[in-house]
């Protein structure tokens, strides 16, 4: 069914959403018109209402309840700064992986350009197809194009971790933890899978934010992060359940644990700990603007109580 819907003018957003019950008190018309304009779409920048609930009846039926344009300004520019820290996190992991890899590599005494021949004999043909397809593409990278070049098709390992993208890596990193029969590589794999999937939406400037509501997680929580999150003072069972049970909460708590477990620098560590906290920092600048919303509210706390504790 086709729902060409045109697109409106910044006066008749505007409209739209006081039809909503979006209110202006906080930050007046003209100057959410030049938000709308120069800072932040409009489809981008609605999408977090639906962390807000509406009225179930009465005169303001199916207008949202409390809700000002200032808040979705502010969780816009939230949701910014955690991906930011996406990011640079899956990152940190991407690199500590690698190196973890070539020491797994080293310790099993493993041939670094046989290992890699055998993960792609492995393959079948549509991935295999896949691979080749990936490098052939990055021949004329300026980055990593001589590589491929030099190696053309007989790459040592320590090469090939270099020219292939994150996912891939992860695929390879679970071939390498099923060849040594390495339990904690594969309880690592699934980390590691689940950073992929956050990273892309982050570097894709998808919203993180804009659905917090409980019971999406399509997966149970790692049994070894339930155990981290535990050990955390003042956080009962119910709370980390429920924030646990929402698939992005799951996703940004794995990606925080991935981090401390992986990165071995202590200088990428602190780092990563004071960015965090300044990320802490700015989700309570205007903690007034939540706290009615539990659903927000709750999650912030939460995330709060994690990296407090964790970093």
């Amino acid at each position: 069914m086709e729902n060409n819907k045109p697109r409106l003018s910044l006066d008749e957003q505007i409209q739209h959403l006081k039809d909503k019950g979006i209110l202006f008190n906080i930050m007046d018309e003209d100057s959410a018109k030049q938000y709308l304009k120069y800072n932040n779409n409009y489809y981008k920048l609605t999408s977090f209402r639906k962390n807000y609930d509406k009225h179930p009846g009465g005169e303001n039926k199916g207008k949202y309840i409390r809700l000002e344009f200032a808040y979705l300004v502010d969780m816009s520019i939230i949701n910014m700064r955690l991906r930011y820290r996406v990011v640079e996190m899956a990152l940190d992991i991407e690199h500590h992986t690698k190196l973890q890899l070539l020491r797994k590599i080293d310790e099993y005494d493993e041939d670094g350009y046989q290992i890699v021949k055998d993960y792609i004999d492995l393959l079948d043909e549509k991935y295999r197809n896949y691979l080749f397809n990936e490098l052939n593409r990055n021949r004329g990278n300026a980055y990593c194009g001589d590589m491929i070049e030099k190696y053309d098709g007989n790459y040592p390992v320590w090469v090939f971790l270099e020219i292939i993208p994150f996912g891939r890596m992860v695929a390879f990193y679970y071939f390498c933890a099923n060849r040594f029969s390495d339990k904690e590589m594969k309880n690592n794999y699934y980390g590691l899978l689940t950073c992929k999937r956050i990273r892309n939406v982050a570097a894709h400037s998808n919203c993180i934010l804009n659905d917090l509501r409980p019971h999406t997680a399509e997966h149970l929580t790692n049994k070894d992060i339930i155990k981290e999150l535990i050990r955390i003072p003042y956080m009962n069972s119910n709370f980390r359940k429920n924030r646990m049970s929402n698939v992005r909460i799951q996703q940004i708590i794995t990606l925080f644990y991935m981090h401390k477990k992986m990165v071995r620098s202590e200088g990428v560590a602190l780092y990563e700990s004071r960015e965090l906290k300044k990320l802490m920092r700015r989700i309570d600048k205007n903690c007034s603007y939540y706290k009615t919303n539990t659903l927000i509210h709750g999650t912030f706390k939460f995330l709060g109580l994690v990296v407090d504790n964790w970093f």
